[in-house]
């Protein structure tokens, strides 16, 4: 998944009125709530299996750079056209690398940010679970 759509995604979840002056709006807010902690256990999830391919992605991408030019070892005029192959392979890794690293950037501020989402909703079911039992009287 995108990013972005990530965002979109976390962005409408967050919008929720929380605003309750009865057991019946308190009812409605806790199965609100539980179903976008349904949606956000499955956006983390999702997150993860992103990163361990972004992950996968690299390593692959940095053992196929490694055999472009370990295979190609041209001397001569060619090679001084072109650029020594070692000078490539570094320019193209450390490319990779920051490639890398700010896509994994981004996937961890979101695991940071649905993490977070998860923890406030569950502090947030707290009180309205003690208001609904003290209004029943339990």
């Amino acid at each position: 998944m995108i990013i972005e759509d990530y965002h979109n995604i976390i962005a409408e979840i967050v919008e929720i009125d929380t605003d309750v002056n009865s057991i019946a709006e308190s009812r409605r807010l806790i199965n609100e709530i539980n179903e976008r902690e349904a949606i956000l256990l499955k956006l983390q999830e999702s997150v993860k299996k992103d990163i361990r391919t972004e992950e996968s992605n690299y390593i692959k991408n940095k053992a196929a750079l490694r055999e472009k030019y370990s295979m190609n070892q041209k001397l001569g005029i060619t090679g001084m056209i072109m650029g020594s192959p070692k000078k490539r392979l570094i320019k193209e890794l450390k490319n990779l690398e920051s490639e890398y690293n700010t896509n994994m950037e981004e996937l961890r501020e979101l695991r940071y940010i649905i993490d977070d989402l998860l923890i406030q909703f569950n502090d947030l079911k707290e009180p309205l679970n003690k208001s609904i039992r003290d209004r029943f009287g339990n």
